[in-house]
């Protein structure tokens, strides 16, 4: 029934993803039982809307760039893999982070139309640096603007100095106003390395973390030869993503006060390349079986973290 639904790319598709991740946050807050204020409510409530926001601006990514099929499968793997950072989390400053990175690899990828190149690169720099704010260590996303200029205009040197222009354009905004109005540099949060993994040795984390990996393992080394001809159409599009998995990794890996959440960074790649695994499976009834199982284990995530 839900794979019939989204089999398809239809608005309703869209409001359907985007409840399934208001219902994962509902569904958690439930759990933790907590006493809600009024200024409670109102973060809460800006919390899931961010949230709602990164669901379109995938939406948006895939169809503008015809990452999937015409179906809405990326934006519900999506929405099921946001259960488990509201299992663990429900940091704005992640989400946040997370909505500006998507915003820049949406600029990345469509480098590849050839047309504005110079204010896609500046934009998308921009965006990454926006989200550094917010969470530091996605400055890292650099290294994927810089993979995308060597695949789409690597021949003209100028578009390499101007992720540099926007750092500075952003520093010295951000820097002008906390001087004027805290008196002081700006200073960025949690920028220490912190490469202790133990979070993820726990019994949820681990389970979590084995989940995310056996859908890696089957997006990436178990892809039939018909999607890996699908894919030449997308080569360079598919390559940034993967850049973008591992730079999410890397992040993860060093950033200090981690938890599972951070996870939230592979979310979009790990959803587009599991599509295209997942839309070419033949025998409908084992398109239905995974997709039940993946909600299931999405739920049982949310109970294990709270």
């Amino acid at each position: 029934m839900i794979t019939a639904i989204f089999n398809k790319s239809k608005p309703i598709n869209l409001v359907l993803a985007s409840l399934i991740l208001v219902f994962g946050f509902l569904l958690v807050q439930i759990l933790k039982a907590e006493s809600i204020t009024i200024d409670l409510f109102f973060s809460k409530l800006g919390i899931i809307c961010i949230a709602v926001l990164n669901v379109l601006i995938v939406d948006f990514i895939v169809k503008k760039n015809a990452l999937s099929g015409q179906n809405s499968f990326v934006v519900l793997f999506f929405s099921l893999f946001f259960f488990y950072f509201w299992g663990f989390s429900d940091d704005y400053q992640l989400v946040l982070a997370n909505l500006f990175v998507l915003l820049a690899l949406r600029k990345i990828i469509s480098l590849k139309s050839q047309s504005a190149t110079t204010k896609k690169i500046f934009d998308a720099a921009l965006w990454i640096c926006i989200a550094s704010l917010f969470h530091f260590w996605a400055i890292l996303f650099i290294v994927v603007l810089y993979v995308g200029i060597i695949m789409y205009s690597a021949n003209y040197y100028k578009n390499w100095l101007i992720p540099i222009i926007s750092v500075f354009v952003v520093f010295m905004i951000v820097n002008a106003f906390d001087l004027v109005i805290n008196n002081h540099f700006f200073q960025f949060l949690d920028s220490a390395i912190f490469t202790n993994l133990s979070i993820f040795k726990q019994n949820s984390g681990l389970l979590i973390t084995l989940f995310f990996s056996i859908i890696l393992v089957v997006s990436l080394i178990f892809l039939p030869s018909g999607i890996r001809l699908k894919l030449q159409k997308n080569k360079i599009s598919y390559l940034i993503l993967v850049v973008a998995l591992i730079v999410a990794a890397i992040l993860v890996s060093i950033s200090p006060n981690k938890s599972v959440a951070m996870l939230i960074f592979l979310y979009f790649p790990l959803a587009t390349l599991f599509t295209s695994f997942y839309e070419k499976i033949s025998k409908p009834w084992l398109q239905s079986v995974l997709l039940y199982s993946m909600m299931i284990a999405s739920v049982i995530g949310c109970f294990i973290a709270v």
